[in-house]
């Protein structure tokens, strides 16, 4: 009796199996439609497929319970693959879509939204789908034809065939509906455009060319302004005062201009600085670095600076301090001797630099001078005594007005800042070697920051020729 059962399932399972294949005369044709029709349908079948398969398993038991799991597990893999293919008609209509067209015109929507293009794009989709549901009906009109003509009868195909028909007469009202309602969507749309353009392009017009008008017209100003002032000081000063008035002034009147709609004119300022806050991140650092450089005082044009870029030494003298950007002269010193071996380059920095790294300023306030360094190497076995107090005497001959100049310009320092007074005299240090039996021989003294490079040359050849006539010799450095 179970062996009878079990022939009668498998018997009604291949049955099941052979009908879900019939469904394949609906894709002869590459059309959109009869490929989702024929989806539903194998879909459906599977399904019940499945159903059935399940209901089986509960009632076998043995070997043939397991090749009726191993068929289930085929036909639930296959329904997976067929639920990532399209299997309604509505969900293929519903990818013909405009967004969202109900929001107000306004001159960004005018200018940059290209809703006509999208309007003839999807029409273009529309149109293909009619022309292939017309395709569709002719090619299911002709089969049923032809499986009538057969002399032997295939009346399952038949059916299926008047049932295709019959659904897809039903469907037509589908496509008409959406074809209306595209038609609609487009003639509100183009209304709403024809009325934006006779109402409010026009003051929208008239506002960007005042907006154009009062930029040009600070321009101009700034060019002949700038044009008789010949103090450089005095001048960058000029600049930043009409940089900021003609910021501040535009920005007034597009708030003037939007003073009926401040909600408009929020929303608007608010998506522009969040584009401008992601797109232009640098940029928006960089000017609010310029407000910080150009108030801050903590360096101005005229000022020798050292900035580590990208651990680059770069040093110089600062000739102009931009909205985006600080010009250095790259002059002559110690830096530029002993690591680039090159000089007089003008250097752009972008502000932004000058919030991560360290600045170095050398003429800060009125300090104009700063410790300058020369090193020898002595043997042990020189009088370090002696050596000490002559060139103490040469250092502070050399550097003896500057010392002076330096004194005055830190009480200048001692009043900005909490700061202990101090001597500016030439400092000597012998320090032992950790190599060679020698001493390093420092000597410390204060320079004019733009003689550097000078008096550490006239310092260096006295220094060593009066140690040379003492009889004192100088250490080789060890390879």
């Amino acid at each position: 009796m179970k062996n009878i059962f079990s022939f009668i399932i498998s018997l009604f399972l291949f049955s099941a199996l052979c009908f879900a294949e019939d469904f394949s005369y609906f894709e002869k044709e590459k059309n959109s439609w009869l490929q989702v029709y024929s989806n539903s349908l194998k879909a459906q079948a599977l399904d019940d497929e499945i159903k059935t398969l399940e209901k089986s398993i509960k009632n076998t038991n043995g070997q043939k319970r397991a090749e009726l799991q191993q068929l289930l597990k085929l036909q639930t893999s296959k329904k997976k693959i067929l639920d990532e293919l399209p299997q309604s008609f509505d969900n293929m209509l519903s990818k013909i879509t405009l967004g969202d067209t109900d929001k107000e015109i306004n001159i960004i929507e005018y200018l940059f939204t290209n809703q006509k293009s999208k309007f003839s794009i999807q029409t273009q989709k529309l149109n293909i789908l009619r022309h292939e549901y017309d395709e569709a009906v002719d090619f299911l009109k002709k089969e049923l034809n032809a499986t009538g003509a057969l002399e032997t009868k295939d009346f399952t195909k038949e059916y299926q065939l008047n049932k295709a028909l019959d659904f897809f007469e039903n469907a037509k009202g589908l496509l008409e509906n959406k074809e209306d309602v595209l038609k609609r969507i487009k003639e509100s749309y183009l209304n709403d455009i024809e009325a934006y353009e006779q109402t409010q392009l026009p003051i929208h017009i008239i506002k960007i060319t005042v907006l154009i008008f009062i930029f040009a017209l600070f321009h101009l100003a700034k060019y002949f302004i700038v044009k008789r002032i010949k103090e450089e000081e005095r001048l960058f000063k000029v600049r930043r005062v009409l940089n900021i008035t003609s910021f501040l002034t535009i920005l007034l009147i597009i708030i003037i201009f939007n003073i009926n709609n401040l909600i408009y004119a929020a929303t608007l300022i608010g998506v522009i600085a969040a584009a401008m806050t992601i797109s232009m991140k640098e940029y928006l650092q960089s000017i609010a670095t310029w407000f910080h450089l150009s108030f801050g005082n903590f360096i101005k044009v005229g000022d020798r600076i050292l900035i580590q870029v990208n651990n680059n030494p770069i040093i110089g003298e600062i000739i102009d301090i931009s909205l985006f950007q600080v010009t250095l002269y790259e002059s002559i010193n110690n830096t530029t001797s002993l690591q680039l071996k090159r000089a007089g380059r003008t250097v752009f920095i972008p502000n932004n630099f000058f919030v991560t790294n360290y600045v170095y300023n050398y003429t800060h306030d009125k300090m104009k001078t700063i410790y300058d360094l020369v090193e020898f190497r002595i043997p042990f076995t020189a009088d370090t005594q002696k050596i000490e107090k002559l060139v103490k005497e040469i250092t502070f001959e050399e550097t003896e007005k500057y010392i002076e100049v330096t004194t005055k310009q830190f009480l200048s320092l001692r009043e900005r800042y909490e700061m202990s007074s101090r001597e500016f005299r030439p400092r000597i240090h012998f320090i032992p070697d950790s190599k060679d039996p020698c001493f390093t021989l420092y000597v410390w003294y204060v320079a004019p920051y733009h003689q550097i490079m000078e008096l550490k040359s006239q310092l260096s050849q006295r220094i060593v020729k009066t140690l040379q006539e003492e009889g004192v010799e100088f250490c080789v450095q060890s390879k």
